[in-house]
């Protein structure tokens, strides 16, 4: 069930300003890792201001796919004045989505609290419905990730938008960890809206940790995705609270157990 890892989370670290987020280097260790304890995908957020050509050489060299990297300004999607950075943020994107056969593709809405809210979800589908017919082009998929704290607040509507985008290739990336803070209700909502979904994270909640802590019952949470006939990835993306290795390994025996 667990395919890969989200290398960028797994290698960030809180210092004492906030934040500090991989670089090259960390994402490089995270795919050592994941080709040594078994996972054979990987994904990551930004690859601009990354050695991307670096990360790509060394996927050749494992044999592991990159089930997702995050589009280049992908948080402008709420604001109508700044569409065009996300559509240009998209193009790159794609072209090097291409050269990692990357399937996914991360948008993300924004948070504008200058943009009405009205005037910010029309701006959301309008901009999908713009990005649209260039991932039907590219045979990549756009996976649209409300986070908690974001424009979005349930899983109603941004699955409502992903109705009115109406593309094969627009479907929701559904983040369990953000879900369970906003809303709950997890397995039900994956099984009555698995079709428009695209893309998973696992994570615990609270703390962000891994899978085997926290209030949920992940176990039960994977034998639900199985049987809704969910058939693409589902992806680690936490902040370990052990050895890394031994932190992957706990997670993967937890779904061995199932």
């Amino acid at each position: 069930m667990i395919d890969g890892l989200c290398t960028d989370l797994f290698y960030l670290e809180i210092g004492p300003t906030g934040p500090v987020f991989s670089d090259t280097n960390k994402l490089l260790k995270g795919m050592d890792l994941a080709k040594k304890v078994g996972l054979k995908t990987v994904e990551f957020w930004d690859w601009a201001g990354r050695d991307w050509e670096a990360l790509l050489a060394k996927k050749k060299e494992y044999g592991l796919t990159v089930s997702a990297i995050c589009s280049k300004d992908r948080g402008n999607l709420d604001d109508p004045s700044k569409r065009e950075i996300a559509l240009a943020g998209l193009v790159e994107t794609i072209e090097v989505a291409k050269k990692f056969e990357c399937p996914n593709i991360i948008v993300t809405a924004g948070d504008n609290p200058n943009v009405d809210r009205a005037a910010a979800k029309a701006s959301i589908v309008a901009g999908l419905k713009e990005m649209a017919p260039l991932a039907e082009k590219a045979g990549v998929m756009l996976v649209l990730e409300p986070i908690s704290g974001g424009y979005f607040v349930d899983s109603k509507e941004p699955f409502s938008i992903i109705e009115e985008v109406g593309s094969p290739c627009v479907k929701l990336l559904y983040d369990i960890f953000h879900y369970q803070i906003m809303e709950g209700n997890i397995i039900s909502t994956i099984m009555e809206n698995v079709s428009k979904i695209g893309h998973i994270h696992a994570a615990c909640v609270p703390g962000r940790n891994e899978i085997t802590k926290g209030e949920l019952n992940y176990a039960e949470i994977f034998r639900a995705i199985d049987q809704s006939g969910y058939d693409r990835y589902v992806g680690l993306e936490y902040l370990p609270t052990m050895d890394k290795e031994e932190s992957i390994r706990a997670c993967m025996a937890l779904i061995d157990r199932m």
